[in-house]
């Protein structure tokens, strides 16, 4: 087995209701940290349009 770092990006949306831009950011922060630990509630939830990964190896090993 070999090791690999693999980067995600997600790309996505979310409309919410804050007093300010502060307040916008940290409740879907804080919904973040909930929908991602509830595989029932991901991705819909945080209205994610692509998914993209890439796996990259560690210390010069190859894919076998």
């Amino acid at each position: 087995m070999a090791k690999f770092a693999v980067k995600w990006i997600i790309d996505g949306e979310m409309t919410v209701e804050a007093s300010d831009t502060e307040h916008a950011e940290r409740l879907v922060q804080e919904l973040l940290v909930v929908t991602m630990t509830d595989p029932q509630r991901w991705p819909a939830e945080l209205g994610a349009q692509g998914i993209q990964g890439v796996a990259t190896p560690f210390d010069n090993q190859t894919d076998e």
